[in-house]
């Protein structure tokens, strides 16, 4: 067994990682264990959850999901469980204890190692193959933003937001905001800062001096600082996303945001 470093000080996850590797030896079919995230790196904390990828024969596979449960009762005590659909992983298993430690358990073919890790950062915690160290070091996912698709319909959901905050409807309003922050506005900061998108996760590590406009982003139920808020994301979007239309040679839809903008301002 090969632990991650760091799990000296997150004894919960220590032991449920130690708990999960000896299990996992038992299942057939299995030929190792394998750590993604911030266990996998180093910066976990107290809050974080256990990414696990059980990787199996090919031929296998079947008969080891058979032992999928007893190899969540092998960690701890659930309280609740739940296939991953809305992170695009149906054969994903989220499982929460009664320590509040979370763990995605992922019983995933050898043949498919590669394309379901998508380069990222991972740690073998056991290994019967020199093929899953291979397949960990195996291309990436694109992860680069599709400049092209964010402004072709920025400024119209920016106009869709602004309309909301006009009529009045203000939790609607708040959505949109949220929606922009998290899939446009922090998905340009990983791409300017060089690090990999993922929604909001992390993203006070990487705001810096923006950190003030980005605070303006989330805003209280009030009319006049919800209309700062839109004008807040607008000033972000421009800050951050400009030069790198520039740079890609992307052009800007300036008809749509001479439109949009000259309202904003009225």
């Amino acid at each position: 067994m090969h632990l991650p470093p760091g799990l000296d000080d997150l004894p919960l996850h220590k032991a449920k990682l130690e708990a999960a590797s000896e299990f996992t030896r038992t299942m057939p079919g299995v030929i190792g264990l394998v750590v993604s995230g911030s266990l996998a790196t180093g910066t976990a904390d107290a809050y974080s959850d256990l990414d696990l990828k059980i990787v199996t024969r090919d031929e296998l596979h079947g008969e080891a999901a058979k032992h999928r449960d007893g190899l969540i009762d092998a960690c701890g005590v659930p309280v609740a469980r739940f296939t991953a659909e809305h992170v695009g992983h149906p054969g994903m298993l989220i499982v929460l204890y009664n320590d509040l430690v979370h763990i995605d358990f992922y019983l995933v073919r050898l043949g498919e190692l590669s394309a379901k890790n998508g380069g990222l950062a991972s740690w073998v915690t056991w290994s019967e193959e020199d093929d899953i160290p291979v397949a960990l070091s195996g291309p990436a996912d694109a992860t680069s933003v599709d400049l092209t698709w964010i402004e072709a319909r920025m400024w119209t959901w920016v106009w869709y937001t602004h309309s909301k905050i006009l009529r009045g409807e203000l939790y609607e309003a708040l959505d949109a905001l949220q929606y922009l922050r998290g899939n446009v506005l922090f998905a340009l900061l990983a791409e300017t800062s060089g690090v990999r998108p993922y929604g909001s996760r992390r993203a006070e590590q990487h705001v810096g001096e923006l950190g003030p406009v980005f605070a303006r982003t989330v805003p209280a139920f009030e009319h006049d600082r919800v209309m700062d808020a839109l004008r807040a994301t607008v000033e972000l979007y421009l800050k951050l996303a400009d030069p790198l239309l520039e740079q890609r040679g992307v052009e800007k839809d300036e008809d749509a945001r001479a439109v949009v903008l000259a309202k904003l301002q009225e």
